[in-house]
């Protein structure tokens, strides 16, 4: 190159350069450094240009710049320099691309190439400044041998957020491939309701790059190609290379620490609450015992002056009394009974909830216990001129095999409510089945009235303790609230569920279910064929009743309601004398003109009988199933029959011998009473001089024991709480002392405790039987019959 004159303004594109400044600044600068003309012809290199491709300035000077590409890329070399050329600026060669440069002896290296365009007074040219980045390249390739070696994913990132480098770790874990990742924003790994804030915490930790965790205490999840997410913990390290600052992530799946995690706090939850549950269940059942203990000794301390009130009323309502003096004495007995049902009822409530009622198993009459119940308050039901009637569906086996008991408190309560709360119109006690098998049979019971019915609001809660179906503030019917709720918690024990239907003013209908086995080889023998039934009555829940007992029965039956069906129904029976006929009459509801009917019929037909139903009647009502199906099959039998069957009743109606260790040589021994409250004292001595017994009373344990030893009884009736020692320690210090007598004394438990516990605490210790206060005189007696032989004359004496 000549020196020229540099004009003050060179062409676009290309700066003037001074040809010997150009030489010189090209030899001092300490890259590779090569002047290229617009054919393409090496124009001028400096030392490092030498050293880097091994090539002599001579042997470069002059020839083509496509001996320095490889082979490869050689073809597309020249068409690249021309369109540099036609639009020529500083920038760097094959931006984002790998370029390499041919030495002499074959080899290639890395470099990097920056381009310039000068002019100087020979024309245009080309300056490429070349860099060898062979280290860099090393090094470059070591971090992405390192990044692909490491357990967990790994991302790295540049200043702008674009990802540069992944490892097959990240590929696992997002869903990506490698090559939909490098060169995309690392925000795309962000979930969205993140990504908005994301590139400011890039930017912070660029401020002041340190080797740290990402997030620290947050939660962080990393948003995967399907569109899920991962729970993930990321560590970042800054790292400073040639080609600037960039960040590498560390990323762990978190899944499974977070499912320990979690399974840890639902372990450690549940564990709370089994601690807490038992801390809770260890203070209820301290509560539930020290509430037992309570209502079992206010159920005593109640009972005892209790037991004195109604005993004392018994005695002197059987004295001599003006009218009005003994409707004083009738008020202070029901009042008496009413509060001995209040206390009854909290005793029952207390043990249920303390799970001290145990359900027995025996053999029962279902029939009986439904019947019976019923029975007990139908003269309630007559004060108030209502009707009870019950129906027991035949289908149900004679006998299931339950808890009798409960099965009766259940129904003694809900009959009860339903006399309580209805004031005109009929109560009806159904029992129907629900499913029957050879073994079990599941039983639904109703009890509906045509009472004041229940709101919705008062459904809901009935059965929780002391609610009433009478919320009103005036508390016209009375009671404690407890008694559903003692009904639901046996129906619950029973295996059944409970229920109501009703509306305000519409009456109720209650219902529950009670599963019962089947006792083996039983069977309903209830059979009468070839017979005719009338049944004649104008209360139609009646009639459905016996009609749905005799056509099960399998007796035709027809119904009656007047005297012309009457006679109707008789003329067509008159010329039948090979049927027998029964007419079932209610005389509750028919005029003495049908009565009369019936009975010139009877005389003129010999195979009519009549059977009268009514509260006065051999057949009572409610009606028990079995009492009219025995007066049925008593109406059809024969005069002969009718005779063998009462001289059969005659010869077995001797009083069976009692039998009484206590009794010796047929003589009558005493009777010890221990009791220490006075008034008791006062009315045992005269129940048992009605009774016509002589009894001796003491005070405490220590006198019985006392008593026992000096005179000989033939029963004792033990107090079980008294003073100085309970009946429970005199009857064990008997017991020893007959060990060496060799007799044995009935001894009767007498006490208010009305646990199950208690009487088996009874028996335990060596008593014979147990009584429960308030004692009424026909129970006394009955007790007494059972243990001793009744004395001739009524005789006593009273020490």
């Amino acid at each position: 190159m000549q020196e020229v004159h540099r004009p003050a303004v060179g062409p676009p594109g290309f700066q003037y350069a001074d040809p010997e400044h150009l030489r010189l600044v090209m030899d001092a600068t300490p890259i590779a450094i090569l002047v290229v003309d617009a054919t393409g012809t090496i124009a001028r290199v400096n030392s490092h240009v030498e050293a880097l491709f091994g090539y002599t300035r001579d042997e470069l000077v002059g020839h083509s710049i496509e001996m320095l590409v490889p082979t490869r890329s050689r073809g597309l070399h020249p068409d690249l320099r021309e369109g540099y050329l036609g639009e020529p600026t500083t920038r760097a060669m094959g931006a984002g691309r790998d370029l390499f440069g041919l030495c002499k002896d074959g080899s290639e290296v890395p470099v990097e190439i920056g381009l310039n365009p000068i002019k100087t007074s020979q024309g245009d040219y080309v300056l490429a400044a070349i860099i060898d980045i062979t280290e860099r390249k090393h090094a470059a390739e070591h971090l992405r041998l390192v990044v692909e070696a490491a357990p967990n994913a790994m991302v790295v990132v540049d200043r702008s957020g674009a990802i540069s480098l992944i490892n097959a770790q990240v590929e696992n874990l997002f869903g990506y491939t490698r090559d939909e990742l490098l060169g995309r924003s690392v925000e795309e790994l962000v979930p969205e309701r993140f990504r908005g804030a994301h590139p400011l915490l890039r930017g912070e930790y660029l401020r002041a790059p340190t080797t740290r965790a990402m997030g620290a205490g947050r939660h962080l999840f990393g948003l995967r190609k399907d569109g899920s997410e991962v729970p993930i913990e990321i560590g970042l390290n800054p790292i400073s290379t040639p080609k600037g600052e960039f960040v590498l992530a560390s990323i762990i799946d978190i899944t499974e620490r977070k499912h320990a995690e979690e399974l840890r706090i639902v372990s450690a939850i549940e564990t709370q609450r089994r601690l807490d549950a038992e801390a809770a269940r260890d203070r209820a059942v301290d509560a539930s015992q020290l509430k037992s203990q309570f209502v079992a000794t206010m159920s005593h301390e109640l009972r005892t002056p209790l037991n004195a009130i109604i005993g004392m009323a018994e005695l002197l309502s059987a004295t001599s009394l003006e009218e009005r003096q003994r409707s004083y004495v009738e008020a202070i007995n029901e009042s008496a009974e009413a509060l001995l049902s209040i206390i009854k009822s909290i005793l029952d409530f207390s043990k249920i909830e303390a799970g001290k009622l145990e359900l027995e198993a025996r053999d029962f009459d279902l029939s009986l216990v439904v019947e019976g119940a019923a029975s007990v308050l139908s003269s309630q039901a007559r004060q108030k001129r209502l009707t009870i009637h019950t129906y027991v569906d035949p289908l149900i086996p004679p006998l299931v095999r339950g808890d009798d008991d409960q099965l009766r408190q259940i129904f003694l309560n809900l009959v009860g409510n339903a006399v309580k709360f209805t004031q005109q119109g009929h109560v009806v006690v159904r029992a129907l089945p629900v499913e029957t098998s050879s073994r079990h049979v599941v039983v639904r019971f109703e009890v509906q009235d045509t009472g004041i019915g229940i709101d919705t609001t008062t459904q809901a809660k009935l059965f929780e303790p002391f609610v009433q179906a009478d919320g009103s503030s005036s508390r016209r019917y009375g009671g404690t609230g407890l008694g559903l709720s003692i009904s639901k918690r046996l129906v619950q024990l029973m295996g059944g569920e409970i229920g109501v239907v009703s509306e305000p003013g519409s009456g109720s209908l209650f219902w529950f279910t009670s599963r019962f086995a089947r006792p083996s080889g039983v069977s309903s023998s209830r059979k009468i064929f070839g017979a005719f039934a009338l049944v004649v009555t104008h209360d139609d829940l009646l009639a459905q009743i016996v009609t749905g007992y005799v056509e099960a029965w399998g007796i035709s039956s027809r119904r009656a309601a007047s005297v012309d069906e009457v006679n109707a129904a008789l003329q067509a029976t008159a010329g039948q004398s090979n049927v027998d006929c029964v007419a079932i009459v209610d005389t509750d509801t028919e005029s003495a003109t049908a009565v009369a009917a019936l009975q010139r019929a009877a005389e003129q037909q010999a195979n009519l009988r009549i059977i009268m139903v009514g509260s006065e009647e051999s057949v009572v009502k409610p009606i028990r199933q079995s009492q009219l199906f025995d007066s049925i099959v008593t109406a059809f039998a024969h005069d002969e029959d009718v005779a063998a069957a009462a001289e059969a009743a005659s010869c077995s109606s001797q009083p069976a011998e009692p039998s009484s260790q206590a009794v010796a040589d047929g003589e009558l021994g005493a009777i010890l009473v221990a009791e220490d409250n006075p008034s008791l004292q006062e009315l045992l001595v005269h129940q048992f001089s009605r009774l016509g017994y002589r009894v001796t009373i003491v005070a405490d344990g220590l006198q019985v024991v006392d008593a026992a030893r000096r005179e000989r009884f033939a029963l004792i009736f033990m107090d079980c709480q008294m003073p100085n020692m309970d009946g429970f320690e005199a009857t064990r210090r008997i017991r020893e002392q007959e060990l060496h007598t060799g007799e044995h004394v009935p001894i009767v438990a007498v006490t208010a405790n009305a646990f199950k516990e208690d009487r088996e605490s009874c028996l335990a210790v060596g008593m014979d039987d147990y009584l429960s206060k308030p004692v009424r005189i026909d129970e006394l007696r009955a007790m007494v019959e059972r243990w001793l032989r009744r004395p001739e004359s009524s005789s006593t004496g009273v020490t």
